[in-house]
């Protein structure tokens, strides 16, 4: 399962996603995955801006570096910049495992289901208020 969350500048939720891979036994292919399907999503709804981030601190460098290394995720650090094309802004941000709540609450809601699912201008609502104190406690390291 590879989970995905969009928010504003302003730290709300505009669009989330559970999107189900099979037999990627990887996971730094699963982190890519996450990360090439954000992209796609963002672009398919015309965000401008956006910031993806990921907590693999590999695929976001791979994501940021302009030089192919050959790996078994080139392939799809090669699309992810592709898709990035186009928009007015594009960042790629490492955040730690441990303080992303939100993405571990989406995955528990999503976990039993057997199909993709996304939410826009929505989420589940314990997702919801995990980005609110993700974001709450972002806002106060800052």
């Amino acid at each position: 399962m590879l989970r995905f969350i969009c928010r504003d500048n302003a730290g709300l939720i505009m669009t989330v996603g559970v999107t189900f891979h099979r037999h990627v036994a990887d996971t730094f292919v699963a982190e890519a995955l996450a990360c090439l399907q954000a992209t796609i999503f963002a672009k398919d709804l015309s965000f401008a801006k956006v910031v993806i981030e990921g907590d693999s601190l590999t695929v976001i460098k791979k994501v940021c570096s302009s030089t192919p290394d050959g790996s078994l995720i080139d392939p799809i650090i090669h699309d992810i910049r592709e898709a990035s094309k186009g928009f007015e802004s594009v960042i790629f941000d490492f955040v730690h495992r441990d303080a992303n709540i939100t993405a571990h609450t989406l995955a528990r809601e999503g976990r039993g289901q057997c199909s993709s699912m996304f939410w826009i201008e929505e989420a589940p609502p314990d997702t919801t208020a995990a980005a609110a104190r993700d974001w709450e406690r972002l806002n106060c390291s800052q």
